[in-house]
């Protein structure tokens, strides 16, 4: 249940837009295990109103980030997002146009779909008119050195955990595996080579970018949602979370097709294509740490704010058997 001071927050921010407020109620909906989300019911019509998770140990103006990409998405012409309606950068509070639509499913996955996410990075990118203001995107790199010391880092981190019950004894065994396996790969690709990317072929990237978060509309469109990690980025990072993230796995086969239509706005779309291909190995890898995140203190402190009656535990238990599934598919 929303807060009072939430709710307030949420009626002084309608009430500025000169919206009619009438009889106003907040339902709690699913909006991933970061933020808390409400379906807002009001005189004027129905809106989303977004919580961001804030801490000092997560410095991610995850607000900041989601706002000021919709708003440019909103000023290019795009229809396939929500609208950002207002926002309260103190509080950590947006609202946002409320989307009728339902989440896909790999079983109703389909080219078309594939084709559509294509589509809208091309059109978040088409254009001399990019916008320079946009935030980097989470752990944007740019160059080769970049990426290895993300995956590095997150490694790192995972090493470290504590505890010596069964799970964290399973999560510590298979981070180890990861590890051996990085060391390999992480050889490879140095010996291989990955120019660093020009300027000119970075892309706005919607960043964690994949059917999890996207939902489809009674007319069959699809419309794109959760852009707080967006901003400027590697088109080859933004291509390897697409077809990495687990929450709706795209299959591989659409790789070449999803990569032609979407680095189309760059004049050296052929080397952006050979780039993704290089770096995919290091994203596969990432999304492995990413799944584990469970494990770690901070994840843990987003998924409690964002849902105070999940069961960290059981929680655990999904995401490491996930990360082995998705371990083991990417060393056959």
């Amino acid at each position: 249940m929303a807060s009072a001071e939430l709710t307030s927050k949420i009626v002084t921010l309608l009430r500025d837009k000169g919206l009619d407020i009438g009889d106003i109620s907040l339902a709690a909906i699913d909006g991933g295990g970061n933020n808390k989300v409400f379906a807002v019911e009001t005189g004027s019509g129905k809106y989303v109103a977004k919580a961001y998770f804030n801490h000092p140990a997560d410095t991610r103006d995850r607000l900041g980030a989601e706002y000021a990409f919709l708003s440019y998405a909103q000023h290019i012409g795009l229809v396939n997002v929500p609208r950002p309606i207002a926002c309260d950068v103190a509080a950590h509070v947006g609202i946002y146009e409320f989307v009728n639509g339902y989440k896909l499913s790999i079983d109703h996955l389909e080219r078309m779909h594939v084709d559509a996410a294509a589509e809208f990075i091309a059109s978040l990118n088409a254009g001399p008119n990019r916008d320079g203001r946009l935030p980097l995107a989470s752990e944007a790199c740019f160059t080769l050195e970049q990426h290895l010391a993300t995956v590095d880092r997150r490694i790192l981190k995972l090493h470290e955990l504590n505890g010596g019950d069964a799970l964290t004894r399973q999560a510590k065994e298979l981070v180890d595996n990861i590890a051996t396996s990085w060391k390999r790969q992480c050889a490879q690709i140095v010996a291989t080579g990955v120019p660093a990317l020009n300027p000119e072929d970075r892309c706005i990237s919607p960043s964690d970018f994949g059917f999890h978060n996207a939902l489809l509309r009674d007319d069959g469109d699809l419309c794109f949602i959760d852009f707080e990690y967006a901003g400027w980025d590697d088109p080859a990072k933004m291509i390897g979370d697409f077809f990495c993230q687990p929450a709706v796995p795209v299959p591989y086969e659409y790789f070449e097709d999803f990569v032609s239509k979407a680095v189309r706005y760059s004049t050296n779309a052929a080397a952006l294509r050979a780039r993704a291909h290089l770096l995919l190995p290091v994203f596969q890898i990432k999304w492995c740490c990413i799944m584990l995140n469970e494990f770690l203190p901070d994840a843990a402190r987003r998924r409690q704010f964002a849902n105070p009656t999940m069961d960290p535990e059981q929680r655990k238990r999904m995401q490491l058997v996930k990360t082995e599934q998705f371990f083991n598919s990417i060393l056959t």
